[in-house]
């Protein structure tokens, strides 16, 4: 079971969200360090990106980190359109 890294901006970032995201991204936290390879989560890595991956909170919403060994180390938890605008 990996480890989760969940930096300061995640949190604040998080923190800014309504109370029905925050819960929906915090089961999807669970599911991510519970099994990462959950077919729910819909796990993949984000093209063109160097080694960082996506997973789905919801249809729309979406939570981004890195593998880093036994390590995932969160860095943010956004709308999938601010994703798809990522270099």
């Amino acid at each position: 079971m990996p480890e989760l890294d969940i930096p300061p901006r995640f949190k604040k970032v998080l923190s800014k969200k309504p109370r029905a995201m925050q819960d929906a991204v915090a089961k999807c936290l669970d599911r991510l360090a519970q099994d990462p390879s959950h077919p729910g989560l819909q796990v993949h890595p984000i093209h063109g990106s160097d080694g960082v991956w996506e997973a789905y909170v919801d249809k729309a919403n979406r939570i981004t980190f890195k593998r880093l060994g036994p390590v995932i180390q969160l860095r943010n938890n956004c709308n999938h359109e601010i994703i798809k605008r990522s270099p």
